[in-house]
């Protein structure tokens, strides 16, 4: 059963910061940036528990093509998958755990 997706609103500023870079590299590296992250996003609603934890119940799943890391974790009973960060993979795992204390 495929699982509803709900993104914490500051990865919606994550997705933005990061397509924006990639846009003023390239206009079509950003829409493939784009693409690349939703393709992520659909394998984790349809198979959530594939990707090892990495801190206590958070997950990651790699962007394929883009050194970028998608941080979520799995609401079991209510059937949903949280994303709590997209991060360039140099960034600080630190973030996250800031981000789950707030």
């Amino acid at each position: 059963m495929i699982y509803k997706l709900k993104l914490v609103p500051v990865v919606y500023q994550d997705l933005r910061k990061a397509r924006k870079w990639y846009l003023e590299i390239n206009k079509s590296l950003g829409e493939d940036f784009k693409l690349k992250v939703n393709e992520e996003f659909d394998y984790i609603r349809k198979y959530p528990a594939h990707y090892q934890k990495r801190y206590k119940e958070i997950r990651q799943a790699f962007v394929d093509r883009f050194p970028y890391t998608i941080y979520y974790l799995i609401e079991e009973e209510l059937r949903i998958v949280v994303v709590v960060g997209v991060l360039a993979q140099k960034q600080s795992f630190q973030r996250i755990k800031k981000r789950l204390k707030k």
